[in-house]
């Protein structure tokens, strides 16, 4: 995916919930950063991570992860993290700097302070004055009932 970019040791994150709790979609007027279950996975910042990431809560990328992210929950890339690899998540908020060849999600949020290289593909996008966006964005349908 990325030149000279190679996996020394593939990690999968699984987080335990003790269940498998249905995935709820984030309330639209509120802002994805203030949402805060009471599980969630963290890469923290000063960590550096190869291998994907696959959760059914909460990811949160405070450090750096050369992988894939999927989550049945949302995603937030905060600012001074990196990620190389694509992200699918309900929700996903990037601060950081993505290099991706997808990231797809019901909504993408990508802040000021974000550096994002990517396809985004989403219901909603809402990209900020300043973000450093290079890539495509396709707007998706929202899903049938």
């Amino acid at each position: 995916m990325f030149p000279g970019v190679h996996t020394v040791i593939r990690a999968a994150v699984l987080s335990a919930t003790g269940g498998s709790p249905k995935p709820t979609m984030p309330d639209p007027s509120r802002p994805l950063d203030d949402l805060a279950p009471s599980g969630r996975t963290v890469i923290a910042q000063g960590t550096h991570v190869r291998g994907d990431v696959a959760s059914t809560v909460p990811v949160e990328i405070r450090g750096t992860l050369e992988g894939d992210i999927q989550t049945s929950a949302h995603c937030v890339v905060r600012e001074g993290a990196r990620v190389l690899g694509n992200i699918e998540a309900a929700a996903l908020l990037v601060a950081g700097e993505v290099e991706a060849g997808v990231l797809r999600a019901d909504k993408v949020e990508v802040r000021a302070s974000a550096k994002v290289v990517a396809t985004i593909r989403a219901r909603v996008v809402a990209i900020a004055d300043g973000a450093e966006f290079e890539g495509d964005v396709q707007m998706e349908e929202p899903p049938t009932r």
